[in-house]
């Protein structure tokens, strides 16, 4: 007897471990198991199947967790152990519902109440809270919650769960304030419970801290979760699942649809069916952002099963949203779409989803307006901006959306005031970021908010309020200046050298090792994140005003392009007035880009078609000529500032009028940049500083140098194999004008790791923004130097738009590959101009005509070569 005493003892010890810390105790929890099979002690075998099971459950094996406790439940039955079988049905509870079993779940939790001991009530009772959290009924949920929490008799693990549940379940109501509250209490509890805990209360510490806007500290949490999870050697299912959440928010949508299919992998591989639907909605959600509505519809048609053999209601009405939308983006809006769209916005709102509820109204106001349903679109779009109070800025950009597109079906003037209202809300927000990647990444929240306010002022406004509104609306990230970084500098030295062992890799192999491309993203990732914890950067500047502009411009014409729908429009600030110039459709001014660059490629292939393709480069050059420069009416000789649309990325604009022309992402950061001091003072000669840098392997860098320098008197050089990154860094940070003869490589899936090959491998542009470099003047005579990304909300970003957001006041680039030596002979030009006091533009234009008259190769120089900004 003794024995069998000893043995259940050595049960129930292995069972209060193992929920402790699963995989420290998994093992010993087997052993235990294994020695009671062999005993005849029936209780000290229950007890041990549910040690087991819970150990596999922690390992999100709920099937094979369930299978021992069908046994131990079989076992407890026969032999007439009530208080056993309580305990048992209580767990399995916990693995049904992983697996979605809802139903099976209660009734278990039913059955055990009236067996097991009053001092394992609560954990009964937060299983109960558990299952209503899951089928949406969070209110219900978050009240029993806090009644745990009340209970002078809860057992400390239970507390800390309820704490954690209850916090999750006040962030979804919009509430994360408080939540933190809660999760601050539950990290000291938890503390001396075992590594598992520790990890999940890290998890939702750091999804809270994001919806309460703290987000350095919720990446910062993040990583420490992960680390935490991975030391406690559990799952990282949940971990990826939330991370994808914050990702998808901060608009890094790559990064999100990896991080939610890796949940949703980790969750099928354990069969834990319950999470892997909810990975497949958010890889749903991701799909539709990213414009994949094809794998959208297949990931939220199969979640809408999943959920309903689940009996989850809240989240079969948010599978059927995304189901909806992904069936309108390929076929367009229809009733029925319309139909389920109400009924899941409906189920949402009366579960107290407000947030989840206010997303599906706006969604059926959509459809409802597309199909010309005005009722029900009132009631849709109405009820967004009630649910949408209170919540987060992403909840309240949609009620402000909601309101703006009801005005604008409606005819009021509500339409303005609401998209004003809702841009200075994401405003706020973008300034609050800490990177300028997040601040362009951001402002993609506000794009429709930006459409819909210029779809109103276009028909009556003036040409003065369409302009400021455009402005308001292009490159507002880009007006913060972003404080050197800390932090960074050992992993950017590390990047640099996985660079320098991939190139060797390439030359000696031919082949990139997937070892060190896998550390590479590693790195680039760390890196990343560290750039979201930076320090605040400085005041944002006001969209530009016509008035101030126009001072800024002196005797230059600037036109801004915009593209409304299918239809081209430019507005055009002269000397003494501003207008509006219908420029008609996009599709021709797309075909002749596109014929342009077909042209201009097989000029650089020199294939024994070049003859010809020259002539077609010539063609289009004319025709985007006559579609987006003639009937602006500009004089042939006045300068002009140009301000394109994120469709216009890559047009040579230098190469479509006859004078000095400069681009700029903005006109407020135009006008910025005008104002912007040189560097410095001049030396005892009068001299600015120049900063002549050549790098490695590129034909005729060190004559270009040499030649640039003989330009400059008192220039300062770096020539390889000196020209290293440090030693540039040195030369440049503070140069009036900087030159730069060396390779460069842009990065079009992540601009800011667009870099410069130099001496001792790669100066990206993430270190430069780190180490503060933004020389007043910078001439890149690389290839693609000038290439930017567009992002929504007419952001861009590249050398040019990170270069000016940075202080710098002039860029000269291409965004073309102009081979090797194409430039050299006008660079010569360019810098004798510039020592004259001329503007980038101005010797840009001069060193243009110089080209003008050579091979294939200094046409498409001619072409690409570009001034942005005033410098």
């Amino acid at each position: 007897m003794d024995t069998e005493v000893g043995l259940r003892e050595e049960a129930d010890a292995a069972y209060r471990r193992v929920t402790l810390d699963p995989v420290r105790y998994a093992g010993a929890a087997e052993v235990t198991l294994r020695r009671a099979r062999s005993g005849t002690d029936v209780e000290a075998l229950v007890a041990a199947l549910r040690a087991a099971a819970w150990a596999r459950h922690a390992a999100l094996d709920n099937e094979g967790a369930r299978t021992l406790l069908d046994q131990a439940v079989r076992l407890a039955r026969r032999h007439g152990l009530g208080r056993r079988l309580g305990e048992v049905l209580v767990t399995r509870a916990v693995a049904l519902h992983e697996l979605g079993r809802y139903d099976a779940a209660a009734r278990d939790l039913r059955l055990a109440e009236p067996l097991i001991d009053p001092a394992d009530r609560p954990d009964l009772r937060l299983q109960l809270a558990v299952l209503d959290h899951n089928r949406g009924r969070i209110v219900a949920a978050a009240q029993a919650y806090r009644e745990l929490l009340e209970d002078p008799d809860c057992p400390p693990i239970v507390l800390v769960k309820a704490a954690n549940n209850l916090a999750n379940a006040q962030t979804l109501l919009g509430r994360p304030h408080e939540a933190l509250v809660h999760l601050d209490r539950a990290a000291v509890l938890a503390d001396d419970l075992g590594p598992q805990l520790p990890a999940v209360i890290a998890n939702s510490r750091a999804w809270s801290s994001f919806h309460a806007g703290r987000l350095a500290e919720s990446v910062r949490r993040f990583e420490e979760a992960g680390r935490l999870h991975a030391a406690a050697g559990l799952p990282l299912g949940e971990h990826h699942l939330e991370y994808a959440d914050v990702l998808r928010d901060l608009r890094l949508l790559d990064e999100a649809m990896a991080a939610a299919r890796s949940a949703a992998a980790d969750f099928e591989r354990h069969g834990a069916r319950l999470m892997a639907a909810e990975a497949r909605l958010r890889v749903a959600h991701i799909a539709l952002e990213l414009g994949d509505a094809g794998t959208a519809l297949d990931e939220a048609a199969a979640a809408v099963r999943d959920f309903r053999r689940q009996r989850r209601p809240a989240w079969v009405a948010r599978a059927t949203v995304a189901e909806a939308e992904a069936l309108a983006a390929g076929d367009g809006y229809s009733p029925e779409v319309l139909r389920r769209l109400r009924k899941a916005a409906a189920t949402l709102e009366g579960l107290g989803l407000r947030a989840e509820a206010a997303y599906a109204h706006l969604a059926a106001g959509r459809a409802a307006l597309a199909l010309d349903r005005r009722v029900v679109a009132r009631a849709e779009l109405t009820a967004v901006g009630g649910l949408a109070e209170g919540q987060s800025l992403l909840v309240r950009l949609r009620g402000r959306l909601a309101r703006a597109l009801l005005a604008e079906a409606e005819q009021s003037g509500d339409v303005l005031r609401e998209c004003v209202r809702g841009l200075r809300d994401l405003a706020r927000h973008r300034a609050a970021l800490p990177s300028l990647e997040l601040r362009v990444l951001a402002s993609g929240h506000g794009a429709e908010l930006g459409e819909v306010g210029l779809r109103r002022l276009l028909p009556a406004g003036s040409p003065s309020s369409i302009f400021e509104w455009l402005e308001r609306t292009r490159a507002a990230a880009l007006l913060r200046v972003q404080p050197p970084a800390t932090g960074v500098d050992d992993d950017v030295i590390a990047l640099r050298g996985i660079a320098q062992e991939l190139r060797v890799a390439r030359l000696e192999r031919g082949e990139e090792p997937a070892v060190l491309l896998a550390r590479q993203s590693a790195l680039e990732a760390r890196i990343r994140r560290r750039s979201w914890a930076g320090n605040d950067p400085a005041g944002e500047t006001d969209p530009a005003g016509v008035a101030g502009l126009r001072r800024a411009l002196d005797s230059e014409w600037l036109v801004e392009y915009a593209v409304v729908g299918d239809r081209v429009l430019a507005v055009v600030v002269e000397p003494k007035r501003i207008r509006i110039v219908e420029l008609g459709a996009l599709d021709p001014i797309r075909q002749e880009a596109g014929a342009l660059m077909f042209g201009l490629r097989r000029l650089l292939h020199g294939t024994r078609f070049s003859a010809v393709a020259h002539g077609a480069a010539r063609d289009a050059v004319e025709a985007l000529t006559r579609l987006l420069i003639t009937p602006i009416g500009i004089p042939p000789d006045v300068p002009l500032v140009v301000v394109p649309s994120a469709q216009f990325l890559g047009m040579p604009w230098s190469a479509l009028h006859p004078a000095p022309v400069s681009v700029s992402p903005s006109a407020a950061l135009w006008a910025r940049a005008r104002r912007t001091p040189p560097k410095g003072a001049p030396d005892d000669a009068g001299r600015t500083r120049v900063a002549v840098v050549a790098g490695p392997d590129l034909a005729g860098a060190l004559a270009e140098a040499q030649a640039v320098a003989a330009a400059h008197p008192g220039a300062r050089t770096l020539l390889p194999p000196d020209s290293t990154v440090d030693a540039t860094i040195d030369l440049i940070k503070d140069a009036d004008l900087a030159h730069l003869a060396c390779h460069g490589l842009f990065r079009s899936d992540s601009p800011l790791f667009s870099a410069l090959e130099l001496s001792d491998g790669r100066l990206t542009l993430y270190e430069m923004l780190a180490r503060g470099v933004a020389p007043h003047r910078i001439v890149l005579a690389s290839c693609n130097s000038g290439a930017q990304r567009s992002y929504g909300g007419n952001e861009v970003l590249g050398f040019v738009g990170a270069m000016m957001s940075n202080g710098s006041a002039g860029i000269t680039a291409t965004d073309l590959p102009i081979p090797d030596g194409a430039c050299a002979g006008c660079m010569a030009v360019l810098h004798e101009r510039i020592s004259r006091g001329e503007s980038l533009a101005s010797a840009v234009w001069h060193a243009r005509q110089s080209l003008a008259d050579g091979g294939p190769e200094q046409y498409v120089a001619w072409c690409g070569l570009t001034a942005y900004g005033p410098g």
